[in-house]
């Protein structure tokens, strides 16, 4: 057995096999991590008025069994430091609040459309979903938590499919 000569081709092919395998399975799991959808409670939160806070949801695309969402949301007059918005799902049927997935985004155009010297490059965000993990008719909320603000906003936006 010691004797046998060294075999860099098999070696080679059992090493990717594995590396292939664990990629794959960590991709798996981060898909459906991502994937949560989940109920949270929000009860503690204040309800932020149109006067007081910027936001818009600018798109809701429901394609290939999935929901995108994209917009944003800023105190005006306050640099966002800490960004930390989450966009929710409220089925009015069950009065349940789901939180998505929520990833944010940088982009300095709101920071330049503003142009009163405060840094909203971090005010917008975007969430893909599976539609099957949400009731149709869910109204779209934001969770806006940025610089330790509990914000509640409701806006009128429904998500049909």
């Amino acid at each position: 057995m010691l004797n046998q000569a060294y075999d860099k081709t098999k070696l080679f092919r059992i090493v990717s096999g594995l590396f292939i395998l664990a990629a794959a399975a960590y991709l798996f799991l981060l898909y459906f991590v991502n994937q949560r959808v989940v109920a949270v409670d929000v009860s503690g939160c204040d309800t932020a008025s149109a006067e007081k806070m910027e936001y818009q949801i600018e798109e809701i695309k429901c394609q290939y069994n999935y929901v995108q969402i994209n917009g944003y949301a800023y105190e005006p007059g306050v640099s966002l430091d800490k960004a930390d918005t989450v966009l929710l799902a409220w089925d009015p049927v069950t009065d349940t609040y789901y939180r998505l997935p929520t990833e944010h985004v940088k982009k300095e155009k709101l920071s330049k459309q503003a142009d009163d010297g405060f840094n909203y490059d971090y005010a917008q965000f975007q969430s893909v979903t599976l539609r099957t993990k949400l009731p149709s008719g869910c109204r779209v909320c934001i969770w806006y938590r940025g610089n330790g603000e509990n914000r509640l906003i409701s806006t009128d936006e429904v998500i049909f499919y």
